[in-house]
């Protein structure tokens, strides 16, 4: 994974460009953005002062790196599982049609 691009906006980190993981550094309310839904990230992400303020930059990379990750695993299943889901809702009423 290269440089994932970060905006901090007030209280809140915005994280990747889609999905986006939102970090509210106040409090960690976090969601991921993608391109349909919005979905509660349940994870806390806790960055120090010294990361949010520029020092240890690669520290503070390998971070958002791992949170990222994360979030896109998160995102990614909740797309498996509504596909997953459509598709056995489709398969039920052509079963229960014929």
């Amino acid at each position: 994974m290269g440089t994932i691009q970060i905006q901090r906006q007030r209280d809140k980190l915005i994280i990747g460009d889609m999905p986006r993981l939102v970090v509210d550094l106040k409090d960690q309310k976090n969601y991921i953005i993608t391109q349909d839904m919005t979905i509660p990230y349940q994870g806390r992400v806790e960055l120090s002062q010294d990361l949010l303020t520029g020092k240890r930059e690669k520290v503070m990379q390998t971070a958002v790196n791992y949170f990222y990750a994360q979030a896109c695993q998160v995102a990614e299943g909740i797309k498996i599982a509504k596909e997953y889901r459509r598709r056995m809702n489709t398969e039920v009423r052509e079963v229960k049609g014929s």
